[in-house]
């Protein structure tokens, strides 16, 4: 099934690419969704199933292809949006849906692979892809962005494929014929912990750089700033569930040795470093995209608290990473309609939104709320039940500073949230006829935010439940 699905993929982008037709390029990408929907369909009727030599449906990639897909489907709806308030020409509309497509097949290869050198592949892919859609509007910016993310994610990736390298030897020396996730795990007690130690250090490092994470955290903040809200909307989301997919499979190999508690603190502290850098950047953003990338990597050391954790922290990460990405998704469709509104990318030029269009003013509101993880929020429930297992484990520090720094966070994004709804509206600003249609599907990932927090169907729940399995 897989097979056929990068087959359709590869040859729908070479189409698109080629074709040069607006009319076509938006045909074939809404046919591509419809295979990536029954994509979705087949893997959740399939559990566990193996798909082709290295994939396998498990419970984890259904999980994030799911997110991936309703996202992929909104994503197209505001693209066609951005493009046509952009004016864009037929030519560079059928790269930018071309490269989107590629990048949903790299995500989704990403997401479904049972095999560590696979997996570092298709990362790689989407660094390709993703740089070609962060150079859509090539502006100055959006080159040196594109620069910079090519650079630092392959300086990055290369650090993770050393620490896949380690992996392949000591995986050999135990007599493992592949680089298979569940392979590597049954044999991980036979692992020598110094370079399995080593392994997870140089990946969690080098993949950093999608999850948003510290240290590699910077470039992907840069390319966030200057790409087309639509592309945010996924490299904010889908692309930072995949950095989380990656490290969490490794996870897996060392949760199953006594390297476990070394790197329960590495994760403890990479989480606090975090939180702590993007508090202290949030202080100095003066632009609204810059302030939803540094509220990214918040919530990512947030996730990367509870895998540190363990226990019931496991369930509350997997929660997490799936509300995070419905509710930052939401905001960055929301940000298409603010910067056509203001003409503007900077904080201080916006006002008076709640009085130029109630509706998308009640969304942004909502949206404010959700991503802070004010009740009702599902995100609230997640980071309960994360603060929940710190004190479980006696994390007692780590929980209270945490709880000082998301304190100063949600003041700071409440200062600009607050300013672009209720400053004094700017001159000559006028709503746009289609505010209100705009604003439906945010409204509707922020209220399944709401609804899965307090009644998440037995089918999700039990998703994660399976996905975390593996660590128990």
């Amino acid at each position: 099934m897989l097979i056929i699905f990068f087959i359709v993929s590869t040859v729908f982008g070479a189409i698109i690419f080629f074709a040069k037709s607006k009319v076509l390029s938006r045909l074939f990408f809404a046919t591509f969704i419809v295979f990536q929907i029954a994509l979705c369909i087949y893997a959740y009727l399939h559990p566990d199933m193996e798909d082709s030599l290295f994939y396998k449906f498990d419970s984890l990639g259904v999980l994030l292809t799911i997110v991936l897909t309703i996202l992929s489907i909104s994503t197209f709806y505001y693209s066609i949006i951005y493009l046509e308030r952009k004016a864009t020409k037929a030519k560079s509309e059928s790269t930018y849906f071309a490269a989107l497509i590629m990048f949903i097949a790299a995500m989704t290869s990403a997401n479904f692979t049972e095999n560590i050198a696979l997996l570092w592949a298709s990362i790689e892919a989407t660094t390709l892809f993703v740089s070609v859609l962060i150079f859509h509007e090539r502006t100055k910016d959006a080159l040196e962005a594109t620069w910079k993310y090519l650079f630092i994610s392959s300086v990055g990736v290369a650090i993770a494929f050393i620490g896949i390298l380690f992996m392949s030897i000591i995986g050999s020396k135990n007599g493992l014929s592949d680089l298979n996730f569940q392979n590597l795990a049954t044999a991980a007690h036979n692992i020598n912990t110094i370079w399995l130690k080593i392994s997870f250090l140089l990946i969690l490092t080098g993949f950093s750089v999608k999850l948003s994470l510290f240290p590699l955290f910077a470039v992907a903040i840069d390319a966030k700033t200057v790409a087309a809200s639509p592309v945010n909307a996924l490299m904010s989301t889908a692309l930072t569930n995949v950095g989380f997919i990656s490290i969490f499979r490794t996870y897996t190999i060392v949760a199953h040795t006594d390297a476990l508690g070394w790197a329960q603190n590495i994760l403890l502290l990479t989480g606090i470093l975090s939180i702590f850098i993007a508090a202290i950047q949030l202080t100095r953003v003066k632009r609204l995209k810059r302030m939803y990338a540094f509220s990214t990597m918040e919530h990512m050391g947030i996730v990367s608290l509870g895998l540190a954790v363990g226990g019931i922290g496991y369930y509350a990460a997997l929660l997490h990473i799936v509300f995070h990405s419905l509710v930052k998704a939401g905001l960055f469709y929301q940000i298409n309609q603010i910067h056509a509104l203001y003409k503007s990318k900077w904080i201080n030029d916006f006002g008076g939104f709640f009085k130029i269009s109630p509706v998308a003013g009640l969304s942004l509101l909502l949206g404010f709320i959700s991503i802070t993880a004010m009740p009702p929020s599902g995100l609230f429930v997640s980071e309960f039940l994360i603060f929940k297992a710190l004190f479980i484990k006696n994390q007692i520090a780590i929980a209270l500073i945490t709880i000082i720094l998301l304190t100063a966070i949600i003041y700071i994004m409440a200062k600009s949230f607050l300013r672009i709804l209720y400053a004094p509206k700017p001159l000559n600003i006028e709503p746009m006829e289609t505010f209100n249609s705009e604003s439906v599907i945010p409204f509707i990932l922020f209220g399944l935010v709401i609804y899965l927090g307090i009644n998440p169907p037995l089918f999700f729940t039990d998703l994660i439940h399976s996905a975390i399995a593996v660590l128990n």
